[in-house]
């Protein structure tokens, strides 16, 4: 019969963890190699091959926790950059600082960038007449991933086929800043708003046109827009404007 000591004595005997033996697994207790015991767990316990592994012996060190260290001291401007962002006209800020368009060249790749981003609004906008008319719900789902991908390659792919300079790509729709910032309407934002300087620059005919400083000094809103363009065409129907358009 056991003496009353004897279950404190096995309980310390099975937990090798408390004895600070090297040579023992942390985990099982099972004698380990020498080699073995040299190959410390950041919790600071030695493991036997089969419970080295962290998964194995359920690991109390943050592994997590020193991942996301690393990534912030690794990329600081990203990550303090995309998330320091509260705002939907800062985040159309950021969109332009990674859209340029001070060259031509770079406004030749920003314009295929636009037309990407056309072409998925059209095939998604398909997907949901087809998807109100037809009632076939994976109608929708099929247009949205199609319009990204081609929307994707137009965007991305085309300008370095085209020998046009790429761009960074950030805070667009066709980046993860849109899903893992859970920022997608700000994007959204961003592009249309990109897309209403595009036919600015196309009405004013590259800012060589009468209509440039109407346009660009005036508020960048479709209504503006049409209204300008509309009063200077019943100018020169009725004559009243002389004809200034490069």
């Amino acid at each position: 019969m056991a003496g009353p000591g004897s279950e404190g004595r096995n309980s310390e005997k099975a937990s090798p963890a408390a004895s600070g033996d090297d040579r023992e697994c942390g985990f099982c207790g099972r004698r380990i190699s020498l080699v073995e015991s040299v190959m410390r767990c950041r919790c600071g316990l030695v493991f036997c091959e089969r419970h080295r592994p962290v998964e194995s012996h359920s690991c109390t060190f943050d592994w997590q926790g020193m991942q996301q260290q690393r990534l912030a001291r690794e990329n600081p401007k990203v990550i303090c950059r995309a998330s320091s962002i509260a705002s939907a006209g800062s985040w159309c800020s950021e969109y332009e600082k990674h859209h340029p368009l001070a060259r031509a060249d770079e406004r030749r790749t920003q314009q295929l960038h636009a037309v990407g981003f056309l072409c998925f609004m059209s095939l998604a906008l398909r997907g949901v007449w087809l998807f109100l008319v037809q009632r076939r719900l994976l109608l929708l789902p099929q247009q949205l991933v199609l319009g990204y991908l081609l929307g994707l390659a137009v965007s991305r792919w085309l300008p370095q086929l085209l020998g046009c300079p790429t761009s960074s790509c950030r805070f667009c729709v066709f980046s993860w800043d849109a899903i893992s910032m859970g920022t997608l309407p700000w994007c959204f934002e961003a592009e249309c708003e990109r897309l209403k300087e595009h036919l600015i620059f196309l009405l004013t005919h590259g800012k060589r046109n009468c209509l440039t400083s109407r346009l660009y000094n005036g508020p960048r809103t479709l209504p503006h827009i049409f209204r300008t363009v509309s009063s200077r065409l019943q100018e020169l129907t009725s004559g009243t404007g002389r004809s200034c358009c490069g």
